[in-house]
């Protein structure tokens, strides 16, 4: 059963909101979209260390999530020999990547 008047004395504020209050709530949100803004910028500017000339960089699957591997010159060469680059989940990633650097 509804109470008498329940409704306006919940939504009638405590208080009225200071002006300083609402002046720390803009610098606080200005602040914050600023902070996403240059998080945007860094993550689009800025790309992952580059693979020197001889290696390969595979990312491999693996019971925790995944991880990436960098082989260069021999290991390289041996890796997109070996039976594991030609199998499931590997070949689709590692493969190009052997024939990129001329492995295979």
């Amino acid at each position: 059963m509804p109470l008498q008047g329940q409704w306006q004395r919940i939504q009638t504020p405590l208080r009225a909101t200071t002006q300083r209050e609402r002046r720390l709530v803009w610098v606080f949100s200005a602040l914050l979209g600023a902070a996403a803004v240059a998080t945007i910028v860094v993550a689009i500017t800025t790309s992952g260390p580059s693979v020197p000339p001889g290696c390969i960089q595979v990312e491999v699957p693996s019971t925790m999530g995944g991880g990436t591997t960098r082989l260069c010159n021999q290991d390289a060469a041996a890796f997109c020999r070996s039976p594991a680059a030609h199998t499931a989940p590997l070949d689709a990633t590692a493969l190009p990547k052997c024939r990129e650097a001329g492995y295979e």
